[in-house]
């Protein structure tokens, strides 16, 4: 019986999700929605693209400066290590976690002020579909904004390998779209009241504050997660972009040669963290009183 009762679930949520993203794909092509894609692109481009212009040209060409003692790296290494991080923490980091705060975080809460959320109830797996649904589509437009973000600001910087950089940061700005859309989606699931302050107040200070923490604390947030596949597929050195922290910036990237083991680390806890949220909204009574 439960078998059959998840291959119903299953069959129903394949045929219903894709209407909810054709129909919520629909109705987002609208000039307000388009005015904020267009500054999720543009605003971090900007900022990338004036940093590299005001990079003197002797940090961004010159590559033997001089011998330098102790193996310690070049000007064009260290800057090559700046605007790769510089990249990482506006587009993959900062803007995407913004973009799928702010499009995730308030799903149920939209449905329930519209009072539309009625209608989600009266067909089976209603909630699960309108959630999942709406998911997808914000994951889609905060990607797309991430990787043309990134696809525009590449070829200004002065970077030592820009495709690699180009294909790792596109890669982080899927992944990261991924998690924390599922991770505002289930706060959103959960909370109803200021739901987008709560988010914001959880991201600022779990993944702004405690994932720069040199401590196991840090290893349970998705920024660590990220972070350790940038300097991994970029080769990037952790002790010089961590150069006082001794031992423990071991602890801010995780000893994983490859990089792969993060990425299912990611795609795991999103997986996790929706699952919940799918499972939670179809299980809690949710009230309609004007207030919420």
């Amino acid at each position: 019986m439960s078998s059959a009762t998840n291959t119903s679930l299953f069959s129903r949520l394949s045929k219903a999700v894709p209407g909810v993203v054709s129909y919520e794909l629909t109705r987002s092509m609208t000039p307000g929605r388009w005015a904020m894609f267009l500054l999720m692109v543009c605003i971090p481009t900007a900022l990338l693209i004036a940093v590299s212009q005001l990079t003197p040209n002797e940090a961004k060409y010159t590559v033997n400066v001089s011998q330098l003692p102790d193996g310690k790296t070049t000007i064009r290494d260290e800057t090559n290590l700046a605007f790769c991080m510089l990249v990482y923490l506006l587009i993959p980091q900062v803007m995407t976690m913004l973009g799928m705060l702010v499009l995730a975080s308030p799903i149920v809460h939209s449905e329930l002020e519209g009072q539309t959320w009625i209608y989600a109830l009266v067909r089976h797996a209603g909630r699960r579909s309108l959630l999942l649904g709406k998911y997808l589509v914000a994951v889609l437009w905060t990607s797309t904004a991430g990787i043309l973000a990134v696809s525009l600001a590449t070829p200004f910087l002065p970077l030592q390998n820009p495709a690699q950089l180009w294909l790792t940061a596109s890669l982080l700005c899927l992944l990261a779209s991924l998690a924390y859309g599922a991770l505002f989606a289930l706060i959103g699931v959960v909370m109803q009241k200021r739901v987008m302050v709560i988010s914001f107040v959880y991201a600022l200070v779990a993944e702004g504050v405690l994932a720069w923490i040199p401590a196991v604390i840090n290893q349970f947030t998705i920024a660590y997660r990220l972070r350790s596949i940038l300097f991994r597929w970029l080769d990037l050195s952790v002790d010089e972009y961590f150069p006082n922290m001794g031992l423990a910036r071991n602890a801010m990237v995780a000893q994983d040669p490859s990089g792969w083991g993060q990425v299912a680390w990611v795609l795991l806890i999103s997986g996790i963290l929706l699952g919940l949220a799918l499972w939670l909204v179809e299980t809690i009574q949710y009230s309609f009183q004007s207030e919420l």
